[in-house]
């Protein structure tokens, strides 16, 4: 059985919209956190008070990943004779940037990237990262870090739990995806958001059973397909 390396898909704002990070070295544990908030009743008639949902917390998961250069097959490498690792953890470093850091002022209300973590048949919720630590701990003699393990720290960010039965958070798949339109939305506009290519607003048509295309509702929920290009 071939070896499946597992990856980071990014979707930003601002080109380059979407890109993935490929990870040198499987992890070797993924711990998936979830919570929910509980609020206790005051009345003093019960030795154990009655608890009232008050909503759940968004998940969580940390990977470590290792990048170390000597270990990089010279097709993985940017360029053969180029030892910094940075090349790859800095691209680790741009998933905390607004628009992956090629945002401007042109661009000011861009949000970070958000990204799914998927390894064979594991794909993880929509997130974002909230954290990232990065210790070099192999130098060639100039100083260049050639060695690297970097601790990830992700969040949660997908609210399809609440708009389409919940899955397990190991087998998200991109089809759960969704979108909330306005009467003032396009089609061709939405495609060119999702795939950077409005072309594709044939698909979006297709995907939702649009007999017009161009007559959206206020308030109505697209299915957004996965991403075409995989």
């Amino acid at each position: 059985m071939a070896l499946e390396k597992a990856k980071l898909k990014y979707k930003s704002w601002v080109p380059p919209v979407f890109g993935e990070i490929p990870c040198q070295f499987n992890p070797a544990s993924l711990t998936i956190s979830k919570g929910t908030n509980w609020v206790e009743s005051m009345n003093p008639s019960f030795n154990a008070p009655p608890l009232s949902f008050a909503g759940g917390q968004a998940a969580t998961y940390k990977l470590s990943l290792i990048f170390d250069q000597y270990s990089l097959d010279d097709s993985d490498k940017t360029d053969p004779d180029f030892k910094d690792i940075r090349q790859y953890t800095n691209k680790l470093l741009r998933l905390t940037l607004r628009g992956l850091g090629y945002s401007n002022f042109l661009v000011p209300y861009c949000s970070p990237p958000t990204v799914k973590f998927i390894w064979g048949p594991i794909t993880l919720f929509t997130a974002v990262v909230e954290h990232v630590d990065i210790s070099y701990t192999l130098f060639a003699q100039d100083g260049t870090p050639i060695r690297a393990k970097a601790e990830v720290s992700f969040k949660q960010k997908d609210f399809m739990d609440d708009i389409l039965p919940a899955q397990n958070p190991t087998s998200r798949t991109d089809a759960r995806k969704t979108r909330i339109v306005s009467s003032q939305h396009r089609l061709d506009q939405i495609a060119y958001e999702e795939y950077n290519d409005s072309r594709y607003w044939r698909l979006l048509a297709e995907a939702n059973h649009l007999d017009d295309p161009f007559n959206l509702q206020d308030g109505q929920l697209l299915v957004i397909p996965q991403d075409i290009r995989e």
